[in-house]
């Protein structure tokens, strides 16, 4: 049996945040399981398998049939892609958690409508790995490191160019009828110089709730319900509120 992921979870108690206990999801014959101990581990090789309340996690609730309009992607091109998968950590927290198929089909529903509608701004988009006739993962180019850590690294930062690109890639999404809901430095990826937006899982159509995933905490509005073009419009500008202050340290 593989250890995939593990992640401690703390809760906040007396203002301090105390360990809760740890998650562990684990893979055997392509079948997953997770386990929450109240164990903590040094790393994979210390967990005792042996000892963990094993739950199992069925493969339709992680990995949806792939639709045959979709786009398989090109088997030479899984060598060198980036391909995104379902993370499984936090499956079982909530009732929504187990229903990571849908967020996947959501997620390839629109990078289907991206690549037919392609911008130097938005990733791009090579189809669905399917196994077993089932999407387990999303292929994209293979680009450099995320806005967050291009900035910690050091890197000269052309403020203005960035944030003209990131906006040029959010008006090309608005145009196709989409917000993507999740602006953030983490889903800014650097492609040379450029931003290149990825990450389409909080995306959603114009007006449309909000999915079973929506924004991150401190780059998000918290006051939305609907994917308004405004969320999007927010995070860019808190990107390059964020940019201005990190230049100025």
């Amino acid at each position: 049996m593989e250890v995939c992921e593990q992640n401690e979870a703390y809760v906040e108690k007396d203002g301090e945040l105390t360990f809760s206990h740890t998650k562990v999801i684990l893979r055997k014959d392509g079948q997953y399981y997770y386990a929450t101990t109240h164990r903590r581990y040094d790393s994979a090789a210390d967990i005792d398998l042996a000892e963990l309340p094993l739950e199992s996690i069925p493969t339709w609730q992680i990995w949806p049939p792939f639709p045959h309009n979709f786009t398989h992607a090109p088997e030479a091109s899984l060598r060198s892609c980036h391909i995104k998968e379902p993370s499984l950590i936090h499956y079982g927290d909530t009732k929504a958690s187990t229903d990571m198929a849908r967020l996947l089909l959501d997620e390839a529903e629109v990078c289907e409508a991206l690549r037919t509608h392609p911008h130097p701004n938005i990733a791009q988009y090579l189809g669905c790995r399917v196994i077993d006739g089932r999407i387990t993962g999303l292929c994209f180019v293979k680009y450099g490191v995320n806005l967050f850590q291009w900035v910690k690294e050091g890197h000269a930062c052309d403020i203005d160019g960035c944030i003209k690109g990131i906006k040029d890639g959010i008006k090309h999404l608005h145009d196709l009828g989409f917000v993507h809901c999740d602006v953030n430095p983490t889903n800014i990826v650097m492609n040379g110089d450029a931003p290149v937006i990825i990450d389409f899982d909080s995306c959603r159509r114009i007006g449309e709730p909000l999915g079973l995933k929506a924004g991150t905490r401190g780059w998000t509005r918290e006051d939305f319900t609907s994917a308004q073009q405004e969320v999007d419009d927010d995070g860019v500008l808190r990107i390059q509120h964020w940019l201005i202050q990190t230049k100025r340290m």
